[in-house]
């Protein structure tokens, strides 16, 4: 049961972070047919790898940790074989996880289904 008001919350969202450097942030967009929240390219303002980044923070007011997961996890299960080809191929991806308490206490709960 998710809890959109989670009280010792003030704010949270889940940002999808690749870095791979065989494709530049356009073609990674074209290829993954989805538009980045922000991207850098490598060799631009110092950058020194390609990444694509895709945040839930404009898109989900909740504040369960949660629902910011399953609103990316609805974008990528259809991708998951393209997101895995770039693993393969030397990419790194990961989750960032943006969660800020409200009175210094409490934290995030991912349930067991996200796991897996």
């Amino acid at each position: 049961m998710y809890n959109d008001n989670y009280e010792t919350c003030s704010n949270t969202y889940v940002t999808l972070r690749i870095y791979y450097d065989k494709m530049n942030s356009e073609k990674l967009t074209e290829y993954l047919e989805i538009e980045p929240t922000r991207f850098q390219n490598k060799g631009e303002s110092k950058t020194e790898i390609n990444g694509w980044f895709l945040s839930s923070k404009e898109n989900t007011n909740s504040k369960d940790c949660r629902r910011h997961l399953d609103y990316l996890a609805d974008l990528l299960i259809p991708i998951k074989s393209k997101l895995k080809n770039i693993v393969n191929d030397g990419g790194k991806i990961d989750f960032s996880c943006y969660w800020k308490s409200k009175n210094g206490n409490g934290g995030p709960t991912i349930s067991k289904e996200q796991f897996s």
